[in-house]
């Protein structure tokens, strides 16, 4: 039983590393000069947000009790 804590634990880590990486991407990108690059930064952080955002959604359902 204790195994779906260590689940969420481990996915509660693994969501905020993404957002860290997310946030460094975007500091970076405001140091590129080139427009393109730029963008591909900010979009490879949006995925990394959005990749954050799926794990946390997944560690609540995995917390919450199911209904019978």
């Amino acid at each position: 039983m204790g195994e779906p804590q260590v689940n969420a634990a481990r996915s509660d880590s693994d969501s905020e590393h993404y957002r860290e990486m997310a946030s460094k991407l975007r500091e970076l990108a405001r140091e590129f000069r080139f427009p393109g690059a730029r963008q591909e930064l900010l979009d490879l952080a949006l995925r990394y947000e959005g990749r954050a955002n799926h794990l946390d959604t997944r560690r609540s359902a995995e917390v919450l009790p199911r209904p019978s």
